[in-house]
C-alpha cells in the first residue's frame, strides 16, 4: 500500500512541477525586491516593473517557454491578481 501511495503522490506532484509560472493568488510582496525574487522562484524572471491602472505590473519571461508575460500585483496585499501573455 505504501508503494501505491508513493506512486499516486508522485503522479499528483508531476503536473505542478512542470508548471513553472506564477498563478493568480500567489503572494509575491509589495516591494520590488520581494516580488522579483518570488516571481523568479516561480519560473518567471522580471525585466521591469511599472504602475498600471492602480496595480503593479511586472514584465517577466517564462523560463520554460520564453514567452513574455505581464503579471499584475495588488499593491495593497502583494498578491498576483492577473496574468496576461504579452502581445507584440
Amino acid at each position: 500500500m505504501t508503494k501505491s501511495f508513493a506512486l499516486a503522490f508522485a503522479a499528483f506532484l508531476l503536473p505542478a512541477a512542470a508548471m513553472a509560472m506564477p498563478a493568480v493568488g500567489l503572494a509575491v510582496g509589495t516591494n520590488p525586491d520581494e516580488a522579483k525574487a518570488a516571481l523568479e522562484a516561480a519560473g518567471c524572471p522580471v525585466s521591469e516593473f511599472e504602475a498600471e491602472d492602480g496595480k503593479i505590473e511586472a514584465k517577466c519571461t517564462d523560463k520554460e517557454t520564453s514567452k513574455e508575460f505581464e503579471v499584475y500585483i495588488d499593491p495593497a496585499n502583494g498578491t498576483v491578481v492577473e496574468i496576461k501573455e504579452e502581445s507584440e
